[in-house]
């Protein structure tokens, strides 16, 4: 994560995710749906007016709690205050996410129902995400571990381990697979999917 990055260049990275997202470019038109209609760009641009206000002398600190507790109650979810976020953040359903003071890269991809938080309130460290990393829904990252640059983390796995660059994490516990990027997405893809699917038989 790029610690010089401001809460505008987020903002811009932000908009270029979500434009990836749906494989167009970012105009006008497209920046203004955004702010206005699509509850994932909502949530983490709520994000970014945090990182702006708590700069206002004197009132900073309240006015980022308030928006803090508002963006809590609006999508029932909770990104803390001392987390650092880089620009990029992916949330394309915002609900249900918890995380804690964790440190997460940029170009980070957080759908549904992720948690991401200490197993022990005595822990002094928090998990990283690297840049590129994806976590797809129900999964839980505990403890003071590293996922990876351009890693993957399946449906409802818990990860309770490092996950090294490119490689995939799934299960519970989480097993961790390294493999080509394409087979990677094809087994979280598969992993997500009922455990009990109705066989069809073959045409002969």
């Amino acid at each position: 994560m790029d610690a010089h990055e401001t809460p505008f260049q987020k903002i811009k990275a932000d908009l270029r995710i979500f434009a990836e997202g749906e494989k167009r470019g970012v105009t006008a038109g497209f920046a203004l749906r955004m702010f206005l209609l699509t509850p994932g760009f909502q949530f983490v641009f709520s994000r970014r007016l945090q990182e702006i206000v708590v700069r206002i002398p004197l009132i900073g600190r309240l006015l980022r709690r308030i928006l803090w507790w508002a963006t809590c109650l609006c999508f029932s979810s909770e990104l803390a205050m001392a987390a650092k976020v880089g620009g990029g953040l992916y949330t394309p359903h915002p609900f249900g996410i918890v995380i804690g003071a964790a440190e997460i890269g940029r170009n980070v991809t957080i759908l549904q129902n992720v948690t991401i938080g200490r197993t022990s309130p005595a822990s002094l460290r928090d998990a990283v995400v690297g840049d590129r990393a994806k976590i797809f829904a129900g999964a839980a990252v505990l403890g003071a571990i590293t996922l990876g640059r351009n890693s993957l983390v399946g449906a409802n796995s818990v990860v309770l381990k490092d996950v090294p660059d490119g490689a995939t994490a799934i299960g519970v516990p989480a097993r961790i697979l390294i493999k080509k990027a394409e087979q990677a997405v094809d087994e979280v893809a598969a992993q997500a999917l009922p455990a009990t699917l109705p066989q069809q038989p073959l045409d002969s």
